[in-house]
């Protein structure tokens, strides 16, 4: 075990471009599965089936399979860049991430009872005002914990990015496993380090989701109920 922690430094740079890599896929994902989950409802039928056939066409390949194309492949196209291992592993797991958040944020945005998007329309606002300043704001309430399970998942997605050159956590620890041949401590190490790092991505998903104005308006109205004695919904509804 001494030998491993000799190589602390090492891990420690692994750990940070894990968290780097993940903190950008996790927060691509969520813009991307905003658009795409919007876009799936849309009236004009051309646009909700190209974004349908966009996502299936991204969660169809593995992500494995879709970095190696991405980092290998498309390059030998004529006029396309060649990209860097970090951006390419990025890109990809952004894209892959928004392919499977769309679908929360489809089933959060249709959560939301009708009668307020017609309370839109009949108060004149426009489809974008009333996305974003009253549908979205409601639907969060549904999409955020399960986009943060997802967000979960993510960081142990990025154990992939070592097999196109990024030196994150996984690739630096089997570096250190080969030069020290401790494969239960190294391994065990990285165990407990992606476990840690997704015991804190729930924890920041369980605070974003206590903000959310909806959940602090049913917070509110619940203390108010505790508050007042004599005041059972159930018994008010029988009166």
């Amino acid at each position: 075990m001494k030998a491993v922690f000799e190589y602390w430094p090492v891990l420690a740079q692994g750990l940070w471009v894990t968290v780097w890599v993940s903190v950008c896929i996790i927060l691509g994902a969520a813009l991307g599965a905003v658009v795409l989950g919007a876009l799936r409802l849309s009236e004009i039928w051309l646009i909700r089936a190209s974004s349908m056939l966009f996502i299936e066409c991204v969660r169809g390949p593995s992500a494995l399979a879709l970095l190696f194309w991405v980092f290998y492949v498309l390059p030998t196209f004529g006029g396309m860049p060649r990209l860097s291992p970090l951006t390419a592993a990025i890109l990809v797991l952004a894209l892959d991430g928004a392919a499977y958040g769309a679908e929360i944020v489809r089933a959060g945005i249709e959560a939301v009872h009708r009668g307020q998007t017609d309370a839109c329309h009949a108060l004149g606002l426009s489809k974008w005002r009333s996305f974003t300043n009253v549908i979205l704001p409601q639907a969060l309430s549904q999409i955020v914990p399960a986009f943060g399970s997802l967000a979960r998942s993510m960081i142990k997605w990025t154990a992939l990015v070592g097999f196109i050159g990024v030196q994150d956590v996984l690739y630096v620890g089997n570096f250190v496993r080969g030069q020290t041949f401790e494969i239960f401590t190294v391994y065990s190490l990285l165990a407990a380090l992606y476990w840690i790092l997704t015991v804190l991505c729930g924890a920041g998903f369980r605070a974003i989701e206590r903000v959310l104005p909806l959940n602090q308006a049913l917070r509110a109205a619940r203390s108010s109920v505790q508050a007042t004695p004599g005041t059972d919904p159930l018994a008010r509804a029988v009166q």
